[in-house]
């Protein structure tokens, strides 16, 4: 367990694990050979995936290929008079990390920096339902990488939640290929398993597109970073390649897990101390609630009851220090001391657990004892 011991809001020079991953891209492919269960063959965008191949190795990244079964995956919609795509449809040890994907089983999610879901016909099928691959994407995000997708890719983000079942890009604009300019009468698309946008809508994102299509667009919000088309696929990569550059080299871009629970803290001990409910609001989970015992009976109350009796605005004489935080994973225990002079020290144990990327507050048990009154002076 990662325990760091804090006094008067200052960690007393501990190191903490670094959170940044390896220079290494994630991109993820399909096995699927034809649409469906029909003899209509379909494939991976070879331009979709040598594209931004290019742009994050030539930015200095290594890129790794998985797929749901691993092995060789079909590749398509190529156009060898291009100087690109004959570059790498030309170069045998390029190709040979197509015929020799990993599986999702092989791959360990703190590597990577950034997951990057390809397009194609094929990516429509056995990505966006791969436990693992989720599970892949999750890590990678948690650990404050970037993850995108490509077109039809970003079929594999429709399911895309956190471990407790929200969506890990709610509210998020997220784009792809939107089913207005897909074929509805053609037999391919009687095969989709879903709408990517309907998909995405389902699981809370904001879908969005260019209705002219083909004219580069993409979207980037917060660290999700999606494009609509294959024209979109040199600026799309920038980006990212933009955004992990900023991470590696701006040490306050990226929060440690410790700085984030520190703060939650903080908004605690300051937010009422000082009058400020917002501030509770923001570090308590919808659902949290204090216990003690007074006269050997268990207190509960709830999270709005407390912030109910904070005046907004008004101070008080608290004073406030975290003793201890210990975080394993997504989950922390804390311990501070509240101090209210000539009257009482609370000793406040929290429970503080990481959910859609942030950290709440959600038990906290205390205990207090009386202080000694001081005489007034005359």
């Amino acid at each position: 367990m990662n325990k760091i011991l804090v006094s008067l809001l200052v960690c007393m020079g501990v190191n903490f694990t670094n959170s940044h991953a390896q220079k290494k891209i994630l991109f993820v492919t399909s096995n699927q050979d034809f649409y469906g269960n029909t003899k209509i063959t379909t494939s991976n965008h070879f331009q979709e995936i040598i594209v931004p191949y290019h742009v994050f190795t030539t930015a200095g990244y290594l890129v790794d290929f998985v797929s749901p079964k691993g092995g060789a995956i079909p590749i398509g919609y190529i156009n060898s008079s291009d100087t690109l795509q004959k570059k790498y449809l030309y170069t045998g040890w390029f190709m040979d990390k197509l015929a020799h994907t990993m599986k999702p089983t092989e791959i360990n999610g703190d590597h990577y920096s950034a997951i990057l879901y390809t397009g194609g016909g094929a990516a429509m099928f056995g990505v966006a339902e791969d436990k693992t691959i989720q599970e892949i994407a999750r890590k990678i995000y948690h650990k404050n990488g970037v993850v995108s997708a490509i077109c039809h890719g970003t079929a594999g983000l429709a399911f895309l939640k956190d471990e407790d079942g929200s969506s890990l890009y709610k509210d998020r604009k997220i784009t792809g290929y939107p089913d207005k300019l897909e074929n509805k009468e053609a037999e391919y698309y009687q095969t989709f398993p879903f709408a990517i946008d309907k998909a995405i809508q389902n699981n809370k994102g904001n879908f969005v597109y260019s209705d002219k299509g083909g004219d580069g667009f993409y979207v980037v919000d917060g660290r999700f970073i999606t494009g609509q088309d294959p024209s979109s696929a040199s600026k799309m990569a920038t980006e990212i390649v933009k955004l992990l550059n900023l991470k590696n080299t701006n040490t306050s871009f990226i929060k440690s897990d410790l700085d984030q629970v520190k703060e939650v803290l903080l908004d605690y001990i300051e937010g009422t101390a000082n009058g400020q409910p917002e501030r509770l609001r923001k570090a308590f989970h919808p659902n949290f609630n204090l216990y003690t015992v007074a006269k050997d009976t268990l207190w509960i109350r709830s999270g709005e009851q407390y912030i109910s009796n904070i005046n907004v605005g008004v101070k008080n004489n608290r004073i406030g220090r975290i003793i201890s935080i210990d975080i394993e994973k997504d989950a922390a225990i804390a311990k501070a001391e509240i101090v209210i002079p000539n009257l009482r020290t609370f000793t406040d144990y929290f429970l503080i657990l990481k959910y859609q990327g942030a950290w709440k507050i959600v038990h906290k048990s205390y205990s207090w004892r009386e202080l000694p009154k001081k005489e007034n002076s005359r």
